[in-house]
């Protein structure tokens, strides 16, 4: 199994034992299920309407295309999302969340779907969600839009630092659309670990399982050092990454619930979002002005829980 750094495990044992163990949690009033926004995401496009080629030269707002990044093996081509977009080329598989990941790589063939994800928050509390389906073709390195989606977003629950989650209803299910700031850890309703550092991270909950359903999320965002009679010590790692001085990074911990009974007209819906227990936080170093990353492995296989 592949390795995970020390602070996302712990991140995200923190939640699950306080979920499982009844420790106190931050929770909020989370919306009636249906006063929740109710949308239609499209399905992605299917390969057999594919066009034969797309000529090059064209593209799609905030998606590279790098088909020198694998050197040794030039079948294959980077797809990369900038400005906080999610990307996902071809299929969804199953248990990978639907808002996809930051980048991909793609084996060079013939016509393939591809879809962008943005969370756009004009302001803390109204938010939407942009989706823009489009094809691509690793031959030519290029990318043809054919669509674009916007879906309109109900807040579930306000977390410290102004931090919002978001969510929609899409039939039967409650679409989850956390922020992503830095990199976040996630427990889906499956049981299955995974990470992701794009821009937000989009997961759904069936309301109509027997049992219920609830995810687990545990990221870093940034907010304002304490004082410095409460500072804790300044860290450093090799591989770290400029922070403003006055500028530390807490973990934020997010979990969604429904459940339903026989009495119950609609799924019930239980938010919490608070800082990690215990956590003080990462500073940056005086000296050298810079924060430690805390992951050790940027891209982790969903593992299963037992």
């Amino acid at each position: 199994m592949s390795r995970i750094g020390k602070s996302s495990w712990v991140a995200i044992t923190a939640a699950s034992l306080a979920l499982v163990a009844g420790a106190p949690v931050h929770a909020a009033v989370a919306p009636s299920f249906s006063s929740v926004s109710e949308a239609r995401v499209p399905e992605m496009l299917h390969p057999k309407d594919a066009p034969d080629t797309i000529p090059a030269g064209e593209s799609v707002e905030g998606v590279r295309v790098d088909g020198s990044a694998f050197k040794g093996a030039p079948t294959f081509t980077a797809v990369q999302a900038d400005g906080g977009r999610c990307v996902s080329v071809g299929a969804i598989p199953p248990g990978v969340p639907p808002s996809g990941s930051g980048g991909t790589s793609i084996r060079v063939g013939g016509v393939l779907p591809l879809r962008v994800e943005r969370l756009v928050e004009r302001k803390p509390g109204e938010a939407e969600l942009e989706i823009v389906d489009a094809w691509f073709d690793g031959r030519t390195s290029s990318v043809r839009q054919v669509a674009s989606t916007r879906v309109p977003l109900t807040v579930l629950a306000k977390g410290p630092e102004a931090y919002v989650v978001y969510g929609f209803r899409k039939g039967d299910e409650l679409q989850v659309v956390i922020p992503v700031q830095d990199r976040i850890g996630y427990v889906d309703p499956r049981g299955q670990i995974g990470f992701t550092q794009c821009g937000h991270l989009r997961l759904g909950l069936d309301t109509t399982t027997k049992n219920g359903a609830m995810i687990v999320a545990a990221g870093r965002i940034r907010t304002k050092r304490a004082s410095s009679a409460q500072r804790p010590a300044p860290s450093f790692h090799p591989q770290a990454q400029a922070l403003p001085v006055d500028t530390m990074m807490r973990v934020v911990e997010v979990t969604v619930s429904t459940s339903r009974t026989k009495r119950e007209r609609e799924p019930l819906l239980s938010v919490s979002v608070g800082w990690g227990e215990d956590d003080e936080g990462i500073t940056a170093s005086p000296r050298n002005n810079f924060v430690d990353e805390g992951f050790e492995v940027p891209n982790v296989e969903p593992v299963e829980l037992e």
